[in-house]
């Protein structure tokens, strides 16, 4: 799996530019899931942005998973800043092995991150195994609305024209590969988002 390969530039882009969407799509989570208690992963959660923003609005407590070690660092700089120690947890690990229980939490959140995940069919299916019967996941990708989807993208592409290209060649394979993968594991329920939000990928357990 690949990503972001500097924390501390994602970090800044994160704060300075991409800030405002985070609390859009958690309201956007909480709406369509109506998740409010219980365990959260926040997969693939670079420095926490997303689950910081669900933690404020719901009692959920928040498990932040990511691959680097450096991203977690700065997550629980995040977390201490919000008061959230309490109810977050760091863990390390890939995707592809999740290292949680069967069945262990509500609610798996990620933005941003499943373009870079090597098998989308092993993932997926990790992420089914740790929900709990009931439990729901919302991941994709997204700007929260067309506005800040505009700003954004604009504010991006003057810092650096080539902004997109670590991942732009990987979006529309996982989008057309999705609907199979998701019908393949037979999840109790499914649906494809594809709006001004964004897409994101809304399953049932």
């Amino acid at each position: 799996m690949k990503g972001a390969t500097n924390p501390q530039s994602f970090d800044c882009i994160v704060r300075e530019v991409f800030a405002p969407i985070y609390p859009v799509i958690a309201e956007q989570i909480k709406n369509v899931t109506s998740i409010t208690e219980g365990r959260c992963l926040d997969a693939g959660c670079g420095t926490g942005a997303l689950g910081i923003a669900m933690a404020k609005i719901t009692d959920l407590h928040i498990t932040f998973f990511d691959q680097s070690e450096e991203m977690l660092d700065l997550v629980f700089g995040y977390t201490f800043t919000n008061n959230l120690l309490e109810r977050s947890a760091l863990v390390c690990g890939d995707i592809h092995a999740i290292p949680l229980p069967d069945e262990d939490v509500h609610l798996v959140i990620s933005r941003g991150s499943s373009p870079f995940w090597d098998d989308w069919h092993k993932a997926y299916s990790e992420i089914l195994r740790i929900l709990k019967p009931g439990g729901m996941a919302y991941i994709g990708g997204g700007f929260g609305n067309a506005k800040l989807r505009e700003t954004i993208i604009a504010t991006m592409s003057e810092r650096n024209p080539d902004w997109r290209s670590p991942f732009k060649d990987r979006i529309q394979p996982e989008r057309e590969a999705l609907p199979e993968i998701l019908a393949s594991l037979k999840p109790s329920e499914y649906q494809i988002i594809d709006d001004e939000s964004g897409f994101w990928a809304v399953i049932t357990k």
